[in-house]
Protein backbone atom coordinates (compact mmCIF):
# COMPACT_ATOMS: atom_id res chain seq x y z
CA UNK A 1 0.00 0.00 0.00
CA UNK A 2 1.35 3.36 -1.03
CA UNK A 3 1.53 6.46 1.32
CA UNK A 4 -0.29 9.45 -0.47
CA UNK A 5 1.76 12.48 -0.06
CA UNK A 6 -0.23 15.36 0.01
CA UNK A 7 1.95 18.77 -1.05
CA UNK A 8 -0.53 22.02 0.13
CA UNK A 9 0.41 24.48 -2.91
CA UNK A 10 3.02 27.45 -2.01
CA UNK A 11 0.64 30.23 -2.66
CA UNK A 12 0.02 33.43 -1.09
CA UNK A 13 -1.52 31.46 2.13
CA UNK A 14 1.86 30.02 3.57
CA UNK A 15 2.80 29.23 6.90
CA UNK A 16 4.78 32.58 7.16
CA UNK A 17 2.03 34.71 5.58
CA UNK A 18 -0.65 33.68 7.78
CA UNK A 19 2.12 34.10 10.83
CA UNK A 20 2.87 37.86 9.51
CA UNK A 21 -0.89 38.64 9.31
CA UNK A 22 -1.74 37.14 12.76
CA UNK A 23 0.62 39.21 14.63
CA UNK A 24 -0.06 42.26 12.69
CA UNK A 25 -3.76 41.79 13.41
CA UNK A 26 -2.62 40.90 17.36
CA UNK A 27 -0.44 44.54 17.36
CA UNK A 28 -3.00 46.33 16.06
CA UNK A 29 -5.54 44.98 18.45
CA UNK A 30 -2.69 45.49 21.41
CA UNK A 31 -2.16 49.13 19.92
CA UNK A 32 -5.94 49.98 20.84
CA UNK A 33 -6.14 48.37 23.83
CA UNK A 34 -3.07 48.93 25.66
CA UNK A 35 -3.91 52.57 26.98
CA UNK A 36 -6.96 51.34 28.07
CA UNK A 37 -5.55 48.46 29.57
CA UNK A 38 -3.06 50.55 31.36
CA UNK A 39 -5.71 53.02 32.93
CA UNK A 40 -7.97 50.03 34.13
CA UNK A 41 -5.10 48.20 35.97
CA UNK A 42 -3.81 51.58 37.63
CA UNK A 43 -6.15 54.51 37.66
CA UNK A 44 -3.81 57.24 38.42
CA UNK A 45 -1.93 56.41 35.66
CA UNK A 46 -3.12 58.59 32.39
CA UNK A 47 -3.54 58.00 29.23
CA UNK A 48 -0.72 58.14 26.99
CA UNK A 49 -0.89 60.52 23.86
CA UNK A 50 -1.37 58.84 20.64
CA UNK A 51 2.18 59.90 19.61
CA UNK A 52 4.05 57.88 21.88
CA UNK A 53 1.76 54.56 20.94
CA UNK A 54 2.67 55.20 17.73
CA UNK A 55 6.75 55.67 18.12
CA UNK A 56 6.32 52.18 19.62
CA UNK A 57 4.57 50.64 16.95
CA UNK A 58 7.02 52.27 14.57
CA UNK A 59 9.98 50.65 16.80
CA UNK A 60 8.55 47.31 16.47
CA UNK A 61 7.60 47.63 12.98
CA UNK A 62 11.59 49.09 12.35
CA UNK A 63 12.89 45.97 14.42
CA UNK A 64 11.52 43.42 12.49
CA UNK A 65 12.62 44.93 9.92
CA UNK A 66 16.08 45.15 10.85
CA UNK A 67 15.67 41.67 12.03
CA UNK A 68 14.18 40.12 8.45
CA UNK A 69 16.73 41.93 6.70
CA UNK A 70 19.51 40.47 8.70
CA UNK A 71 17.94 37.06 8.11
CA UNK A 72 17.68 37.75 4.18
CA UNK A 73 21.14 38.44 4.57
CA UNK A 74 22.49 35.69 5.50
CA UNK A 75 20.62 33.53 3.83
CA UNK A 76 21.65 35.15 0.82
CA UNK A 77 25.31 35.03 1.59
CA UNK A 78 25.58 31.20 2.81
CA UNK A 79 24.15 30.72 -0.65
CA UNK A 80 26.13 33.09 -2.57
CA UNK A 81 29.32 31.34 -1.01
CA UNK A 82 28.06 28.50 -1.10
CA UNK A 83 28.51 27.36 2.80
CA UNK A 84 26.89 24.15 4.43
CA UNK A 85 23.21 24.67 4.93
CA UNK A 86 21.71 26.12 8.15
CA UNK A 87 20.17 22.77 9.43
CA UNK A 88 23.72 21.57 9.44
CA UNK A 89 25.01 24.59 11.29
CA UNK A 90 22.28 23.94 14.25
CA UNK A 91 23.23 19.93 13.91
CA UNK A 92 26.69 21.20 14.91
CA UNK A 93 25.30 23.35 16.93
CA UNK A 94 23.69 20.56 19.08
CA UNK A 95 26.89 18.81 19.16
CA UNK A 96 28.22 20.96 21.37
CA UNK A 97 28.80 20.69 24.98
CA UNK A 98 25.90 21.71 27.53
CA UNK A 99 27.64 24.58 29.10
CA UNK A 100 28.58 26.04 25.29
CA UNK A 101 25.07 25.42 24.48
CA UNK A 102 23.33 27.99 27.07
CA UNK A 103 26.36 30.67 26.11
CA UNK A 104 25.60 30.40 22.85
CA UNK A 105 21.84 30.83 23.18
CA UNK A 106 22.48 33.42 26.03
CA UNK A 107 24.64 35.56 23.35
CA UNK A 108 22.12 35.32 21.19
CA UNK A 109 19.50 36.66 23.32
CA UNK A 110 21.63 39.07 24.17
CA UNK A 111 22.50 40.40 20.59
CA UNK A 112 19.14 40.27 19.82
CA UNK A 113 17.86 42.27 23.28
CA UNK A 114 20.47 44.59 22.36
CA UNK A 115 19.05 45.12 19.04
CA UNK A 116 15.55 45.48 20.14
CA UNK A 117 16.70 47.90 22.57
CA UNK A 118 18.90 50.22 20.00
CA UNK A 119 15.92 50.56 17.67
CA UNK A 120 13.68 51.65 20.70
CA UNK A 121 16.64 54.39 20.92
CA UNK A 122 16.86 55.32 17.83
CA UNK A 123 12.90 56.02 17.59
CA UNK A 124 12.91 57.84 20.61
Amino acid sequence: MKTLKLIIPSGILNKQTIAFALGAIILLLLWQILPQLLHHIAPQTGLLDAGIWQLLLFTMISFLLLLSSCIWLFNGLINLWQLTPIHTMVLQVKNLQLWQQFVLYWASFALLFLGSLLSLTAIF
